[in-house]
């Protein structure tokens, strides 16, 4: 029984002084200096038909066509959010719109 309470009295003093550490100085964002600031979204309709106007001019806006999975993601994103299924709309808009802008480079958001 003693193993068990050394252990767990090794384990507290570890916590407190993670904890002290942590506590003593502010611990920033880890983001870079020249990145866009960080947007607050929200699993809205309103979110859903943001994503969605992105993505299609995102697709105007590339020199190639897109990937076939992009234009799947964006029709299956489209119509979950019209049927009331947002947070599985948002994915994947979200993720045609990582894979157009991975794809094609630095284009302007």
């Amino acid at each position: 029984m003693s193993i068990v309470r050394a252990i767990l009295v090794v384990c507290a003093v570890l916590a407190a002084g993670a904890w002290f550490v942590v506590a003593g100085h502010p611990v920033a964002a880890q983001q870079s200096p020249d990145s866009d600031p960080m947007e607050v979204t929200s699993d809205t309709p309103e979110y859903c038909q943001y994503l969605s106007d992105r993505v299609h001019s995102q697709v105007h806006l590339a020199s190639t066509p897109p990937p076939r999975e992009v234009a799947d993601l964006s029709a299956e994103g489209q119509r979950m959010c019209e049927h009331g299924q947002t947070r599985g709309g948002i994915l994947r808009l979200r993720r045609a719109l990582m894979l157009l802008l991975k794809d094609d480079g630095a284009v302007q958001r």
